[in-house]
């Protein structure tokens, strides 16, 4: 025998070896069982699974407990094997036995659990007044929601069948059938698959329904919201869950516009043949209540402290309304500062009509540091390490530097946000950015600074005004004159941005719409005799048509004024083409593009797209589009002025949605190709199109 056949027996004896010593670890640690111990009792249990062993504990410790600390004797292992064994009776075993014996180191309890019942044919009886099958999943609802259950053929559990068949009753009772009941009939087990049949009796009794519905006491202010409660409930399934459930309403309409202490009472009477409920609901409002002042806790920082009284100051000395706290409640969110925010409105001196309205919670850890990995059909591969700090130097101030790199070149800058500028609902950021650009045939290194002054004067509506300075040089062996535009120049820029928003997410958007406007002049700065004016509009509406199944439409028009195309620096143009325009194209590539695939950009671009998509599975969506858009290169008198050479696109992609937005893939195919244009575009993004 060779060394090598000597070396592969050895090997071979030691799997063996070892397979042996786990065959009998697994026999020895079954043998061992599981053990509880409580005071000086030790009760060992062997015979069960460790999916059994769970329950069965629990159920060991609380008989040990109300046992006591004493020393175990055999009244006690009696008893406990008794326990366990109607424990597994109730749980699907009705042959279960349980032994015990005494031990020197406690109880020895050994289980056989025999055979588990299975559920067999399911039948219900009596009265229908909702369909059978809605009836039997309320009934197998306890059964099947089990862990590693047999969908098929369930385990028979007497006291998940007993919850199942409550559930029927409850949601019978639920429709207004107040007497009902749903008592279980089951069959003995039969066969060797153990199964047992068992029939569900209904009996529904006289149905009631709510009849006149009126309310005293509500503050006229509140008369058109509460009478729509009322109008809501009439004519509807009568209950008590439903009538307290209306209480809680009124309640809670009194609350979100300043009477915070109301409290609604409920009377009516219930005929012994069913029929129509009668209900007066009383409304004891009490006061209205004013924020007299705001506080905070101590535990906040100094900065913290700032930022929350300030933006919660425009309460002071204003009714309290639930609607205008919650928007300023999030506008302190949106700071970063803030894990956990919680605000409670107290009387003030014991005054129930003026109130302090105290917040409490927990800041974010301030300083975070962070890796972005990602690509884009455009960028290409990127990488970006980020720094952020929301209470720089305990100011409640927020710094934050980025610095990344793409196929584009690197770019980076550094900002400071002030949330509250002089404790007002404004917040002001100061932005340095350096860039460079070398994703074409020219490289542009651009260095600027502005000042951002923005305000959220509502859930919808938020504006911004801006000023800043830029200083660029571009540079180009292939590119003229004509085609970079100018090539060292500064320029002074200032205007504005407003937004109205009725979204229902800025990033996820299901149903709502929002149009936005900005317009910046932009000034020569250090005599490069560049001068221009630039507008964009933009809006986009999203309309559900089923729950997974929705069309979104969207619009976009952007227009420079003042200067013809090969006046203005290249990347300050206009573009179209790309995942966010018109998709057939690639980025920036609809319009003028040099043989060396610069493109050139214009004055003006006009984009259009509609969009259905439909959610194939959870948080993946197949859309189908459609996008047409153009681009123009004259001086331009109007903003509303574009060109007519309008260019198509027909697509489909998929979009899987993250919290931060969709990651989107896009095919946009070009129908009406032209002499070197490609047939179609993929799209890799973030974001949806519009």
């Amino acid at each position: 025998m060779t060394n090598d056949e000597n070396r592969m027996t050895n090997a071979g004896r030691l799997r063996c070896s070892g397979l042996v010593l786990l065959a009998l670890f697994c026999v020895l640690g079954n043998a061992w069982g599981y053990e509880v111990r409580f005071g000086q009792t030790t009760v060992h249990v062997d015979g069960v699974e460790e999916a059994q062993w769970e329950d069965l504990r629990s159920m060991l410790m609380d008989q040990l407990t109300l046992n006591g600390s004493g020393t175990p004797g055999e009244p006690l292992a009696d008893d406990l094997a008794f326990f366990v064994r109607q424990h597994f009776i109730r749980a699907g075993w009705p042959d279960a036995e349980t032994a015990w014996k005494m031990e020197p180191g406690g109880i020895h309890l050994t289980v056989k659990p025999g055979k588990a019942v299975r559920v067999g044919t399911v039948t219900l009886k009596g009265e229908m007044p909702l369909p059978e099958e809605e009836l039997k999943k309320y009934l197998m609802k306890p059964t099947l929601e089990r862990e590693d259950v047999d969908k098929k053929l369930p385990q028979w559990v007497e006291a998940d069948m007993q919850q199942g068949a409550g559930l029927v009753q409850r949601r019978l009772r639920a429709e207004g059938y107040l007497n009902a009941e749903a008592m279980l009939l089951p069959a003995p087990t039969a066969g060797p698959d153990m199964r047992r049949d068992l029939t569900l009796e209904i009996k529904t009794g006289p149905k009631f329904t709510f009849g006149q519905a009126s309310i005293t006491g509500s503050p006229p202010e509140l008369e058109k919201l509460t009478r729509a409660e009322m109008t809501e409930a009439s004519g509807t399934p009568f209950n008590e869950a439903r009538v307290q459930q209306i209480q809680k309403r009124l309640d809670s309409i009194c609350a979100e516009h300043g009477w915070l202490h109301s409290t609604t009472t409920a009377d009516y009477k219930l005929g012994k043949s069913g029929g129509t409920v009668d209900v007066v609901f009383r409304v004891q409002a009490g006061d209205r209540v004013r924020i007299n002042r705001i506080t905070t806790h101590e535990a906040f920082s100094r900065g913290a402290k700032r930022v929350l009284l300030a933006k919660f100051k425009p309460l002071t000395g204003q009714i309290y309304e639930a609607e205008e706290a919650d928007f300023l409640f999030k506008r302190a969110l949106d700071t970063g500062m803030f894990a956990l925010l919680d605000t409670k409105v107290l009387p003030e001196n014991g005054n129930m009509a003026e109130g302090n309205l105290r917040i409490t919670g927990e800041e974010t850890k301030p300083v975070t540091i962070g890796f972005e990995p990602g690509y884009d059909t455009f960028l290409g591969p990127q990488f970006g390490v980020t720094y952020k700090n929301t209470n720089w130097r305990d100011t409640g101030n927020t710094l934050a530097a980025e610095l990344s790199y793409s196929m584009a070149g690197p770019v980076g800058f550094v900002s400071l946000t002030n949330p509250a500028v002089f404790d007002s609902q404004y917040s002001m950021t100061t932005r340095l950015a350096l860039e460079q650009f070398n994703r074409f045939e020219y490289d542009r290194v651009g260095t600027s600074l502005s000042l951002d002054v923005a305000r959220r004067v509502n859930q919808a509506l938020s504006y911004s005004l801006f000023i800043g300075t830029t200083a660029n040089t571009v540079s180009s062996k292939i590119l003229t004159l004509q085609q970079t535009g100018p090539t060292n120049y500064s320029l002074m820029n200032v205007g504005g941005n407003a937004m109205y928003d009725r979204r229902d997410s800025p990033v996820l958007p299901k149903k709502g719409w929002y149009i936005s406007g900005r317009i910046e002049s932009s000034t020569d700065a250090l005599g490069s005799g560049v001068s221009f004016v630039r507008s964009d509009l933009q809006g986009a509406w999203y309309i559900p048509i089923t729950k997974k199944f929705r069309f979104a439409t969207g619009a976009q028009l952007a227009t420079i004024q003042g200067a013809t195309a090969d006046k203005i620096p290249i990347d300050s143009r206009v573009f179209n083409g790309g995942p966010f325009s018109v998709r057939s194209f690639g980025m920036r590539k609809l319009g003028p593009v040099t043989p060396g695939g610069t493109p050139l950009g214009g004055t003006s671009a006009l984009f259009a797209s509609a969009e259905f998509s439909y959610e194939v599975m959870t948080n993946l969506e197949f859309a189908i589009f459609g996008d047409i858009g153009s681009l123009g290169q004259g001086n331009n008198s109007s903003p509303l002025s574009y060109s007519s050479d309008f260019r198509e696109a027909i697509g489909a992609g998929l979009r899987y949605k993250l919290p931060f937005g969709p990651i989107r893939i896009d095919y946009g195919h070009n129908p009406n190709r032209r002499t070197g244009e490609q047939s179609g575009f993929l799209h890799v993004t973030v974001g949806f199109a519009f």
